[in-house]
């Protein structure tokens, strides 16, 4: 692949995976990039359970939401609401909402602000700069929180929901065919990708090393961006790479390596990537609830598209190859796409889960005994009781 392909997808995978925790500062305003708007066509524990409704921790009580089909009126004036992303697939909910007019419907002008660093958008949502944000659960968010800046976990941006496995190991293609990487109990003493410290993949590979009967300190991290894990395994630098899509198709495409362990397999429903609420725009309820309702019906859409019933994936792949780095039509009918809740549902316990894991690897200190004090899953609770629950 040529060298500027590979730098495209680095905004992509960055926001999937999350980043390397970084302290909230002050960052220059983000700039809008130009935006073609589209004609408007009208979590688990461990072991794998799905999450309930009985382990969310909402913070703020749910206002009545109108009845079920019901959309809220607009606002008027419309409010500005300004949207940290990374134009990467996980994204979705933002894009698709935007292209097919559902933000405008409930009076909100959303202005979406493609951002590179996903720690820069969460130091601007933090800051009150940007009023939503995407990007990963890492120990970023948990350690803003133990500091009392008051941003808020919303909504899911990104999850191994089964059959969403979009992030797993690839094993160098000749060390998968010779046999010698084919379970995760064969990742001992190997030298394995990461792409930070105290990132989302520490919770996945905990649970991995649990599988394969050894720990972390069996195994050598090589820590490397994404765009570099398929050059480093097709020049045996290493042996297994943490790998992202569209990554692992083009690695598998180009027999450079296999995809020997999925994410879903080893931590099905993890929460990997969320959608943020800056303290101001939490505390603007109207809007904020108005919000995420445009999102449950874009993410809605996505699962449409991308589920089992495949209805309307085209139409769907035309809004996310204008707004996303992906551009290539035909690789959204190949890709494993990411997992999005159709109800936008957090994993809650696989959060609480998560974080016990930062603490214990001294990635978050500080004082903050629970999720509950990131967490608020009222806006999701408004938003399905609005649209009802998902049905397809």
């Amino acid at each position: 692949m040529r060298r500027t392909a590979f730098v495209s997808w680095i905004v992509l995978l960055l926001g999937l995976a999350g980043c390397q925790p970084a302290a909230p500062a002050a960052v220059p305003a983000p700039s809008k990039p130009a935006q073609a708007t589209l004609a408007a066509p009208g979590a688990a524990a461990p072991t794998g359970a799905a999450p309930s409704a009985a382990q969310a921790t909402p913070t703020r009580a749910a206002p009545a939401a109108p009845a079920a089909g019901a959309l809220p009126p607009p606002l008027n004036p419309p409010v500005t609401v300004r949207v940290g992303a990374l134009s990467s697939i996980s994204d979705s909910g933002v894009y698709i909402g935007l292209a097919r007019g559902y933000y405008r419907e409930l009076g909100l002008d959303v202005q979406p602000e493609t951002i590179p660093d996903p720690n820069a958008i969460s130091a601007a949502v933090a800051a009150n700069q940007l009023d939503v944000g995407g990007y990963g659960v890492n120990a970023n968010p948990f350690q803003v929180a133990a500091r009392g800046i008051g941003i808020k976990m919303v909504a899911d941006k990104g999850s191994l929901r089964p059959g969403f496995g979009f992030a797993g190991l690839l094993a160098r293609q000749d060390l998968y065919d010779s046999g010698q990487l084919r379970t995760p109990a064969d990742v001992r003493g190997r030298t394995v990708t990461k792409l930070a410290p105290c990132d989302s993949s520490d919770p996945w590979f905990e649970r991995l090393f649990a599988r394969g009967g050894f720990t972390r300190d069996d195994i050598g991290f090589q820590l490397m961006p994404f765009p570099d894990v398929n050059a480093a395994l097709a020049n045996r630098a290493v042996q297994v790479g943490w790998q992202l899509e569209p990554l692992i198709t083009l690695a598998v495409d180009r027999g450079i390596a296999t995809e020997f362990v999925t994410g879903d397999e080893i931590y099905p429903n993890q929460q990997i990537a969320t959608i943020f609420y800056s303290p101001d725009f939490a505390a603007r309820t109207d809007a904020a609830q108005r919000f995420m309702v445009g999102y449950v019906r874009a993410l809605r859409d996505y699962n449409d598209a991308f589920g089992p019933a495949h209805q309307g994936r085209a139409a769907i792949a035309q809004i996310l190859a204008q707004y996303t780095t992906v551009k290539d039509v035909a690789l959204y009918d190949r890709i494993t796409p990411a997992g999005l809740d159709p109800d936008g549902r957090l994993n809650v316990q696989g959060v609480r889960d998560d974080l016990a894991l930062f603490q214990r690897l001294g990635c978050v200190t500080g004082e903050l005994a629970d999720v509950s004090h990131v967490v608020d899953e009222s806006f999701v609770n408004y938003a399905v009781g609005v649209l009802g629950p998902y049905g397809r």
